[in-house]
């Protein structure tokens, strides 16, 4: 405060002697020694935080969300300047409402951090859309190969479901409810509901079993802690509250693929009102609830999702598969969508949109603001709040280690091709790291391991390349089936890479652009009344109720 009498203690110590009245002191580490960035933090110095806000807004006209930041201060004295607040890339880079007004910067771990003389500001992005699932591919040389395979996993649905052999806690069995509703949706869509109803037959079963509580795995809300959690516990499920984001991001999706073909089922007054409390846990909106807190796992300042529950750690919390998570805010989009609930909708396009434009910066660096030069790998697999790193927490196998952030690859992950040299880049950088485990006489178990996964990766760039990658008797990850793959890279082959020039008025939708320029436009409608979709360059495409239309 104006007033203060500074003493030096000693030569590394100083000391102030406060006014009487004015118990209060304002502390800054500075970003440089320029005489102008001190007279800067003197001017904003005596602006308090005292509070911070976000709000969003999902325009479904524009496929746009806007994201507004609002800081709420006390002046300690002097004239009201307003605060200085710290700008993430994700906050400035390319906007255009920020720009002019950005002052001087701390280089970080998250990239720069450039610092804005405000107490509000904005950022807008785009979001692309999403379906539930990709119509059926036509007859081709490939298609007897589908039939065959999806006979082949029929076979085998209840093993694939993942009830031995495996991890029997939430997250495992999640994984296998939403690998056989993906399945499902292959079958559906290429003329086969009997099969379609056998595989969700199955899910429906082993969701109420975990749903009733009569048996052996259950949920179970509790007050003290105030979350959900699962029985039998895994990666710290309960003891930690780890990983719930992940975990019921595929009950989520798996429930809003059954919603599609039976709501009544999936009602609240049924097995969806257990679903709700599962979204409430990880995504509650409203603000100073009892029984749970804000956007549990959610950053907004940040822009992206926590894993830990508790942040133990000196680097602070950490964030491992940056893919699931957005897979768990795909599931709020369809569900919101399902059941008439715009907010939790809007919610999900909000945090949807957000976490990949975090993604993008901090986690694959596609636009080069943010990785430091002597960090020579492609991508980070593990983001800290301290530190980003090159590893999983169960093995330093490089197609682990890269593919961590790429699953579960579904119609709702188009933005993993949003650059297609990048992919092209990370596909190359996995030889390369490969090459180096395997001298040093390691090797993946089996070598091939997550080969699907890195097929539809490669196909969202170069869909043929995807194809010919792929190895119908290879490694399968185990949130996937040899049906889904196949299905997902013969459409892609059909319609072409994710095409995001174009947007439509609906929150589900999807557009793709073949070599010779020819587009493909989805839209799925999820209420009980038809609707026309209007995408941006200029295409109508009208939509009956709970069903996927196509054109060209």
């Amino acid at each position: 405060p104006t007033g203060v009498r500074w003493e030096q203690a000693s030569p590394t110590e100083w000391l102030a002697r406060l006014p009487e009245g004015k118990g209060f002191v304002s502390v800054a580490g500075m970003p440089d020694d320029k005489a102008d960035t001190l007279a800067l933090f003197t001017r904003h110095g005596y602006a308090f935080i005292t509070d911070t806000r976000v709000d969003w807004r999902y325009d479904p006209q524009a496929s746009q969300v806007e994201t507004v930041f609002k800081a709420t201060t006390q002046v300690m004295e002097g004239p009201d300047n307003g605060p200085l607040l710290g700008l993430y890339p994700h906050h400035w880079f390319r906007n255009a409402g920020v720009e002019p007004k950005l002052g001087p910067a701390f280089d970080t771990v998250r990239g720069k951090i450039r610092l804005l003389p405000a107490a509000q500001f904005s950022t807008r992005s785009t979001y692309h859309g999403i379906v539930p699932y990709w119509p059926g591919v036509p007859e081709s040389p490939r298609t007897e190969q589908l039939r065959d395979v999806l006979k082949a996993d029929v076979r085998n649905a209840r093993r694939l479901l993942l009830e031995s052999g495996y991890g029997k806690g939430p997250y495992w069995q999640g994984k296998g409810l939403m690998r056989l509703t993906k399945m499902a949706d292959v079958a559906e869509q290429q003329g086969d509901i009997e099969t379609r109803d056998r595989l969700l037959g199955m899910v429906k079963k082993r969701i109420e079993e975990w749903y009733s509580g009569q048996g052996r795995s259950y949920f179970h809300y509790d007050k003290a802690a105030g979350t959900v959690v699962a029985y039998p516990d895994e990666f710290f499920f309960v003891e930690q509250m780890n990983d719930h984001h992940f975990t019921w991001g595929y009950w989520i999706r798996a429930m809003a693929d059954i919603a599609i073909r039976d709501p009544e089922w999936a009602s609240k007054q049924k097995w969806g009102g257990m679903t709700e409390l599962l979204i409430a846990d990880i995504a509650t909106a409203e603000r100073g609830r009892a029984d749970f807190p804000f956007l549990r796992n959610f950053d907004p300042y940040e822009g992206h999702s926590w894993a830990s529950g508790i942040g133990l750690g000196a680097t602070g919390n950490n964030q491992e598969s940056s893919s699931e998570a957005i897979s768990a805010w795909a599931g709020l989009i369809l569900w919101g969508e399902l059941t008439g609930n715009r907010e939790l909708r809007d919610l999900g396009v909000y945090m949807y949109t957000t976490e990949i434009e975090a993604i993008n910066h901090y986690w694959f660096d596609i636009h080069k603001q943010v990785l430091a030069p002597e960090y020579k790998n492609v991508e980070v697999s593990m983001l800290f709040g301290g530190k980003y790193a090159h590893n999983t927490w169960w093995t330093d196998e490089p197609r682990q280690i890269k593919g961590i952030n790429m699953l579960p690859i579904t119609t709702v992950s188009n933005y993993l091709g949003r650059d297609p040299d990048y992919v092209r880049r990370n596909m190359q950088a996995l030889k390369e790291e490969t090459a180096i485990y395997n001298s040093r006489l390691k090797q993946a178990k089996p070598p091939d391991i997550w080969q699907d996964i890195f097929a539809k990766y490669t196909a969202l760039a170069d869909p043929d390349q995807g194809l010919a990658s792929w190895d119908r008797w290879g490694a399968i990850e185990l949130g996937h089936t040899r049906t889904h793959t196949l299905h997902y890279l013969l459409s892609l082959q059909q319609m072409g890479p994710p095409d995001f020039s174009v947007t439509a008025d609906t929150p589900l939708y999807s557009v793709f652009k073949r070599a010779d320029g020819r587009r493909t436009y989805l839209a799925f409608n999820a209420t009980q009344a038809p609707i026309q979709v209007r995408f941006s360059d200029g295409k109508t495409l009208d939509v009956a109720p709970l069903s996927l239309a196509s054109a060209h």
